[in-house]
């Protein structure tokens, strides 16, 4: 990833770890990210990252929410049980270290999944149309159900003195794609409940609690 330094090689390597996994990644989910990316979301820094906000803005990136390839993420969380094929993080979620990542079982729908910096596991969507949604809101960091309940807002102005701007592009690729807008907050989205949630359960037993 070091000798990365535009979007095209980013997009070229982020394609290659998720053929390597044999996996599919929705071709409207990688819309929404060449739209960001075509579009000058795009850092070179510690990750290679596509970001939410628009990274020349004048006061910074505030987001901790975009796109990445961070390595070793699954064997650090399951050691070395060969879950690197089922289990493809491809979203930083979060400043203490939480991510999004691709889950895929053989027979199984294809769904996107949260792994939290605390241990904290749940499915955040199981179409590509409700994680742009998501992704789209404007959350400066997802670590987990309780985060989702708030409005984007609301959790912006939890850590910053100035004004809640909505990701105005990711928010206009997200009607453009999906047809639809963000909702003010989502946790009503969530497709399981604590406790019925098939990837809690899937990592209880592949980490033995």
């Amino acid at each position: 990833m070091n000798a990365i330094s535009t979007y095209a090689e980013f997009r070229a390597a982020f394609l290659a770890r998720i053929k390597a996994a044999a996996v599919t990644f929705d071709p409207l989910l990688l819309s929404f990210m060449d739209g960001l990316g075509a579009a000058g979301h795009f850092q070179i820094g510690g990750e290679t990252i596509v970001t939410m906000e628009d990274p020349m803005r004048p006061d910074g990136l505030t987001s901790d929410v975009y796109f990445c390839q961070p390595p070793d993420l699954v064997r650090h969380w399951f050691g070395e049980g060969g879950y690197e094929d089922q289990i493809v993080p491809f979203l930083h979620a979060s400043s203490t270290g939480s991510y999004i990542a691709l889950w895929q079982l053989a027979g199984q729908p294809q769904r996107y999944v949260f792994l939290g910096d605390e241990g904290e596991c749940l499915t955040l969507a199981e179409r590509a149309e409700d994680l742009i949604r998501l992704l789209a809101t404007g959350y400066i960091e997802i670590y987990g159900r309780e985060s989702l309940e708030d409005t984007a807002e609301e959790q912006f102005e939890d850590s910053f003195e100035e004004d809640f701007t909505p990701p105005a592009l990711a928010r206009s690729l997200c009607f453009e794609l999906t047809g639809q807008i963000p909702s003010e907050s989502f946790a009503s989205h969530l497709p399981f409940a604590p406790g019925k949630d098939p990837f809690e359960a899937f990592v209880a037993k592949a980490i033995g609690l």
